[in-house]
């Protein structure tokens, strides 16, 4: 994927790109219902020490095959409010049928002062999906 052309939000970097997603089962017909992509689902965000680790699913066109996923984060925070931003080449079509895709990352934290991860699917026209906030737990 081409980053040049993403249009992410002033103090957006590229912080890893994941390739170790699972694919879960097929779902058809497909819960989206407009051009816009659903929000990322079942995020949990657990610190375990300096370390917060940040698993989500998010549902993918069938008709993609999906490899990797780019992952940016803001920087720096806002408040205490970690911005991620999972970024594939996304078609602005509403899909016949989705494959939900799970994928787990650690966020080093040092200083403890991310309460909250606030997740975005985002793709590079920017069409973006509505963000999923989620407090981070003590693990």
């Amino acid at each position: 994927m081409s980053t040049e052309s993403i249009e992410l939000p002033t103090g957006t970097v590229l912080f890893k790109t994941i390739s170790n997603l699972q694919k879960g089962a097929l779902i058809s017909p497909s819960t989206q219902t407009s051009l816009t992509p659903l929000q990322p689902d079942h995020v949990s965000a657990v610190e375990n020490g300096n370390t917060i680790t940040i698993t989500a699913t998010i549902y993918v066109d069938a008709a993609d095959n999906l490899n990797s996923i780019d992952v940016y984060i803001t920087q720096p925070l806002v408040g205490d409010t970690q911005g991620v931003y999972f970024v594939y080449n996304y078609k602005e079509e509403i899909p016949e049928a989705l494959y939900p895709y799970t994928f787990s990352f650690d966020l080093e934290d040092p200083t403890k002062s991310i309460k909250n991860i606030e997740s975005f699917l985002w793709d590079e026209d920017p069409v973006t999906s509505r963000g999923t906030e989620t407090a981070v737990v003590g693990g």
